[in-house]
């Protein structure tokens, strides 16, 4: 069940220029911050803020009391990403519909670059990820082990899927229509899902670097070992359910693994995908190479735990096959 506020009809050309859906699972303490940071934007734009927030905390209650001009929509179920995003988009009224997770915040010039794009004939404007500040050498290690191919330094032009830069979009509203909603039920990887209908649709994607999200890592090394092994996992889990829905054999998805031939494999997987993220880093890091070889030591702790999360999860996979035979 849903808490919307209601709102009059829009007229035509009486949209606001853009509508950022603001999205929270359980963010009381940093959803403010998200919200605030759209608010703050200098644009010379009319821009709509719309939060969509799950999970029966005090996220929404946060956002009214902050924020008393905000629409505020909750859903007493738990909403998936893409499930918050159809929401969002159903109350939102912009020209240009962005989305921010609640634990980041845009920067400086988010709203104005994104528009500054659209305007200039780009009907999906991707951007990059930086890390939220203050940011030590264990946050910085994260940040690039997930996003080294989204950092500002990375040359703008056009993207298109699997390219990761194709994520974190604004869209024109044409765009929504024609391609549809957001899986709501995928747990991770329904703007993955997106890029993919997006080009197979033909829709180009823009990679604007102007457009900076700031993404909040992890600050401590157990901190950082557990999300990334905890998102290694995430990821075999739903690439199983994803390959289990396409007319493959029935237990048969190619990811079962056993523990002896994991341990084997694994070591090679690290240093295979370390050595990727590090020359995709350094290629799109022209002015933060120092701080790249800083943070290398951690890049490395979590590519190596992201390893061991992706092939735990392999592994019980392999064994639920056998116990099912």
């Amino acid at each position: 069940m849903m808490k919307a506020p209601t709102g009059d009809e829009v007229v035509p050309g009486d949209r606001p220029d853009i509508s950022v859906v603001v999205m929270g699972y359980r963010n009381e303490t940093t959803i403010a911050d998200a919200v605030r940071s759209v608010l703050d934007q200098e644009a010379d734009a009319r821009v709509e803020v719309v939060v969509v927030t799950s999970g029966g905390d005090e996220s929404g209650n946060v956002v009214r009391h902050r924020f008393p001009t905000v629409a505020v929509i909750e859903s007493e179920e738990r909403l998936m990403p893409g499930g918050a995003r159809n929401v969002g988009l159903e109350a939102a009224r912009g020209e240009v519909v962005a989305f921010l997770a609640a634990d980041c915040r845009a920067e400086p010039g988010w709203v104005h670059a994104r528009l500054a794009a659209h305007r200039a004939g780009h009907p999906v404007v991707a951007g990059a990820v930086t890390a939220a500040l203050p940011a030590g050498a264990v946050a910085w290690g994260s940040h690039l082990a997930l996003y080294c191919g989204r950092l500002p330094g990375r040359r703008r032009g056009p993207v298109c899927f699997p390219d990761p830069a194709a994520h974190g979009s604004s869209f024109d509203r044409d765009v929504l229509e024609r391609v549809g909603p957001f899986d709501a039920a995928l747990r991770i990887g329904e703007d993955t899902d997106f890029t993919r209908r997006l080009a197979d649709a033909d829709i180009p994607v823009w990679f604007e670097p102007s457009v900076r999200t700031a993404h909040r890592g992890p600050g401590r090394v157990g901190e950082l070992i557990a999300d990334h092994c905890e998102r290694g996992r995430r990821s075999v889990r739903h690439l199983h359910d994803c390959v289990r829905t396409e007319a493959r054999p029935r237990t048969d998805c190619g990811l079962e693994i056993s523990a002896r031939r994991a341990v084997v494999v694994a070591p090679a997987a690290v240093l295979f995908t370390l050595r990727t993220v590090t020359a995709e880093a350094w290629r799109n890091s022209p002015g933060g190479r120092l701080r790249l070889l800083v943070a290398l030591p951690w890049t490395a702790v979590a590519v190596g735990a992201g390893t061991v999360g992706r092939y735990r999860q392999r592994v019980a996979l392999g064994r639920d096959d056998a116990t099912r035979r």
